[in-house]
Order: C-alpha cells, then structure tokens, then sequence
C-alpha cells in the first residue's frame, strides 16, 4: 500500500527535476521567438516610424470618435433606460396600487363571501327547520282535519240531536203553554173559590154576629121574664149557629 505511493511520489520528483534541467533550454528560446517577433513587428525607418505615429493617431481619433459616440449613445441610452426605469418605476407603483387595490377588494370580497356563506349556512339551517316545521306541519293539519272530519261528524250528529230536541221541546213548549193556561185557569178559580170562601166566612161570621147578638137579646128577655140565663140557652145557640152556617 505505501509502494506505490512512495513510486508515484518518487516519479513526481524525477519529472520536477527534469522539468527543471530543460525549462532554461525552453525560456532561452521563448526569449528569442519574442524578440524576433517584437523586432518584426516595430518599424525601422523615421517614415515608417512617422506613418506608425499617423496610423496611430488616425486610429486614436477614430477610436476617440467612436468612444465619443458610444459615450453619446451610452448617454442616451442610459436618460432612456432611466426614463424607462422611471416609467417602469410608476407602471410599477400603478401597479402596486392596482395591486392593493385588488388584494382590498379581494379581502372585501373574501369578507363578503364569508359572510355570505354564514347567511347561506343560517339560511340552511333556517330552511331545515321550515321543512321540519313543514312537515310537522302537515302532520298537524292532517290530524287536525281528521279532528275536523270527526268535529263535523259529531257536529251533524248533535245538530241532528238539537233539532230533535227542538222539536220535543218545542211539543213540550206547546204542552207547557196548555198547562200554563189550565195553570191560569185553576189560579182564576182557586181565587174566585177563595172570594167565595171569604165571602162565605164574612158571611158567616155575620150570621154568628147575628145570632150571638140575637141570643143576647133572648138572654136579656128572658131575664125579663125572670127565667134563669143557663136554661135552654145552649139548644137555642146551637139552633141559631146551625141556622147562620146554613
């Protein structure tokens, strides 16, 4: 296991060394290519070195231009992309206002709906029980016109029965006018038997009147006479009492 890690290490080593053994060789002829290419490349006469400065300055003016227009339409395009920025910036905050806006009516209309859907669970509930009470409803009435059925029933039968009674009532009715007429009539004579009576009491009370003052006269001439009062008296009274009954 440490083997080949010690030969790999080792051929690490053996590589650096011969990396560095050869990179003078390598930088020597680095250092030359560059050399010639740079002493290719600059200009050797004072003509070529002055159209080098023209084309130099040509190029430098052109590309000074060029950086002055890019600048010019950097410039423009940045007052645009901040006019765009600002106008993006509005649109955003009309948007945002828009958004509130939507996210307030939202929040009404989600308060809304809430509420609705309370009234809508109460008006469930409320025709729940109307039904229940629907039904209940018509179990009463059903019981109620079976009660009706059996209230008119019985209501025929006692109209029948009070026309019934109507009629007896009306036979006892005419019964009791008689009877109230024979009624009258033995008052009519009761009272003319009780004048009469009366009369006959009066008159009897007269006729005893009569015979007692007509016993005192009988008493009082035989007094005259010298006879005894007792004597005789009692036939004679009875005599008279029976005479003033008759």
């Amino acid at each position: 296991m440490i083997e080949p890690l010690l030969f790999f290490v080792l051929g690490l080593l053996v590589a650096a060394l011969l990396w560095l053994l050869l990179l003078p060789a390598f930088w020597r002829r680095a250092t030359r290519l560059t050399r010639q290419a740079l002493e290719q490349s600059l200009p050797l006469t004072p003509n070529e070195i002055a159209a080098e400065r023209d084309r130099l300055r040509a190029r430098f003016a052109v590309e000074a231009a060029l950086a002055a227009r890019r600048e010019e339409k950097a410039r423009a395009e940045v007052l645009a992309a901040r006019a765009e920025t600002g106008e993006c910036l509005r649109v955003e905050a009309e948007q945002r206002r828009e958004d509130a806006v939507r996210v307030q009516l939202l929040a009404e209309r989600e308060t809304e709906r809430e509420i609705l859907q309370a009234r809508l669970t109460a008006l469930e509930a409320e025709r729940d029980e109307l039904q229940q009470a629907y039904a209940l409803a018509q179990t009463t009435i059903a019981g109620l016109e079976l009660q009706r059925d059996t209230l008119a029933a019985r209501l025929h039968a006692a109209v029948d029965l009070s026309e019934e009674r109507r009629l007896h009532l009306e036979e006892r009715g005419c019964e009791a006018e008689n009877l109230r007429a024979a009624l009258a009539d033995e008052t009519r004579r009761s009272a003319e038997l009780r004048l009469e009576l009366q009369s006959k009491d009066i008159a009897l009370r007269a006729a005893e009147r009569a015979a007692e003052s007509l016993e005192n006269e009988a008493a009082l001439a035989r007094i005259k006479r010298g006879e005894m009062p007792g004597e005789d008296s009692t036939p004679a009274r009875d005599g008279n009492l029976r005479a003033g009954r008759a």
